[in-house]
């Protein structure tokens, strides 16, 4: 029992940790639509609105209308960054926030890519003990 407990805990391990960093690089549709451009800055990641979705739920005419603060919401969201501040450790992204411009509000997130389909991603949005996991899959040009 422990023996394969062992053989579980360490082919996760290695599996997750042989993703490079610079495979999250790139373009990621959302289901709905809307397209997530991961990129780079030195060690740090962050991830900007490439596309909105075709339907989108609120801020129908493009703008940040649900932002707390009022000079805020008369920014693109387009082009905007809504992923903050990630690092890359044991192949997974984490440490940073993720902005839902629907509600105005920004969560702490973590972001990992399966290990069998490099091009599917997986982003979860954490509010307390609770989650919400999107699938994204790479969007190939």
């Amino acid at each position: 029992m422990k023996f394969t407990l062992f053989l579980i805990l360490s082919f996760l391990t290695i599996s997750s940790s042989s993703i490079d960093s610079d495979v999250y690089i790139g373009k990621w549709e959302i289901v709905g639509g809307s397209i997530i451009e991961i990129y780079k800055d030195g060690n740090t990641f962050y991830g900007k609105i490439n596309k909105r979705a075709e339907r989108p739920l609120s801020n129908l005419n493009g703008l940040d209308n649900k932002n707390p603060l009022k000079e805020l919401q008369g920014r693109p969201l387009l082009g905007m960054t809504i992923l903050d501040n990630l690092t890359y450790k044991d192949g997974v992204l984490s440490g940073g926030t993720i902005y839902n411009a629907d509600s105005g509000k920004s969560y702490i997130v973590k972001v990992w890519i399966n290990s069998d389909d490099l091009d599917v991603c997986y982003i979860r949005a954490y509010k307390s003990f609770l989650f919400k996991t999107f699938i994204a899959k790479r969007v190939k040009d």
